[in-house]
């Protein structure tokens, strides 16, 4: 259960990051640079960027992997030299499949249970609790290899649970599965959540994000670039009229559009982030069509997580 928020002082923290720096060996930039990072505890925390932006290095660092070179780190109230304590209330969920697939589920969840040196009466405990909520119970006695997709993301989560974690790292738990186990493992994080866990959650999935995270930060280039509540950073949203036209725009027909907002064009898309509100939609559309540009679908409305996540990193590929 949370305990009640103290309102005379300040939110708990889970995690209290404070100029964190890191650099590889031969490395030419740093891949951490002074980062500084507050995750309050019971908060679904979502930490989002490119790839190369810094991510799996800072993860490294939260859950121990990694030596911290420069910077104050903090987890669960423990400075990163109490890094016994520290694995007691974390663990990490990680990208790839880490279990043996010739083993049953069962198999695996005593395995990585005895790792975490539970005794016999939280081992099957804490076993019990991580098949419910993982909804393993069916298939516990089948080898791990012959799972589905989802099942096999559903196996990683329930081992990362099996220690009971006050902190929960989560790095892409549901790529390449279908979207009926997305949908159960995205409701399986708000009930850990709702149960106080505080969980990380890392995903190229800006929906996952929006539909489970409280807080949000963007990393790249090693730094922090934005960091915010979801709520302030919707509530912010310009509107977005969206359309594809009959044929790709000319840069006259955009030139007399230009007092509407900032505009993007991808072939015969074009997207428009409004600089207020227009009097009427049928309005907008008189608009677009006296600049000579036929409308053949439209979309409208506030932009999304995604839109401002490829605001803020822009638009280019990242190796």
């Amino acid at each position: 259960m949370k305990s009640p928020a103290n309102a005379s002082g300040p939110e708990p923290l889970a995690v209290s990051v404070r100029g964190l720096s890191y650099q590889y060996p031969h490395a030419a930039e740093p891949a951490l640079n002074k980062i500084d990072l507050q995750i309050r505890k019971g908060d679904c925390f979502g930490l989002l960027g490119p790839n190369g932006a810094g991510k799996t290095t800072l993860l490294s660092i939260l859950t121990g992997m990694l030596a911290a070179q420069h910077g104050e780190v903090r987890i669960a109230g423990h400075g990163l030299g109490r890094s016994a304590e520290i694995k007691k209330r974390c663990a990490i969920v990680p990208q790839d499949l880490a279990f043996y697939p010739g083993l049953t589920g069962r198999e695996n969840l005593e395995f990585f249970a005895g790792l975490y040196g539970l005794r016999a009466m939280d081992r099957k405990r804490q076993m019990a609790e991580s098949t419910d909520i993982c909804g393993l119970r069916e298939v516990l006695d089948k080898r791990a290899e012959t799972y589905s997709g989802g099942l096999k993301r559903r196996l990683n989560l329930a081992i990362g649970l099996l220690n009971g974690p006050e902190i929960l790292y989560l790095d892409e738990p549901t790529v390449g599965i279908d979207a009926q186990s997305r949908s159960f493992i995205l409701e399986a994080i708000r009930s850990l959540k709702a149960g106080g866990m505080t969980v990380v959650y890392t995903s190229h999935y800006m929906e996952e994000v929006q539909a489970v995270c409280d807080q949000l930060a963007i990393v790249d280039n090693g730094r922090i670039v934005l960091e915010s509540s979801l709520a302030e950073l919707l509530d912010q949203q310009q509107k977005v009229f969206d359309l594809t036209l009959s044929q790709e725009p000319e840069e006259s027909q955009l030139s007399q559009l230009a007092d509407l907002g900032e505009s993007e064009v991808h072939g015969r898309h074009l997207k428009i982030y409004l600089n207020s509100s227009p009097a009427s939609l049928d309005s907008l559309i008189e608009r677009i069509r006296s600049a000579g540009l036929e409308p053949r679908q439209i979309q409208y409305g506030m932009n999304r997580l995604e839109d401002i996540y490829l605001s803020i990193t822009k638009r280019e590929l990242r190796d």
